[in-house]
């Protein structure tokens, strides 16, 4: 049987290592905000980190805190993602649209650029609140 203090310490390790790779994607991410593959790192690290969080939680005793960061970090890079996804599709149906249907697309991606850039502004106010990053 395994001590409990044992699996406290390697919780703690795991929680701590997924941590040091969130950090790093993030910060590669501000170093290249626009990058829509730096951005997709971070949340991929993000979601790594929480699930570790959700997961080892009990045995690690991570502040409540921190774990509402990492989740709205999580969320605000997501809303940025999800819009870059949407502009991506919406370039490749352009390929095919009649006149008609590129105007209300150009319309619609307009609308997702603008909501994008909301979505980073909040992002990066939410990075600057994470001193580790900077």
């Amino acid at each position: 049987m395994i001590e409990t203090h044992t699996l406290e310490v390697w919780a703690r390790e795991a929680i701590s290592q997924e941590t040091q790779k969130a950090l790093a994607a993030l910060r590669a991410y501000c170093a290249k905000p626009r990058s829509a593959k730096r951005l997709h790192q971070a949340r991929k690290a993000l979601a790594r980190l929480r699930a570790a969080l959700q997961d080892l939680n009990e045995l690690a005793g991570s502040p409540p805190a921190f774990r509402e960061r990492i989740d709205e970090l999580h969320r605000r890079a997501g809303k940025v993602r999800d819009a870059d996804v949407q502009i991506q599709r919406i370039d490749v149906y352009l390929e095919d649209a009649d006149r008609e249907a590129t105007l209300e697309l150009c319309m619609l991606r307009d609308a997702l650029r603008e909501r994008r850039a909301g979505a980073r502004r909040k992002l990066r106010r939410a990075l600057r609140s994470v001193p580790e990053i900077l």
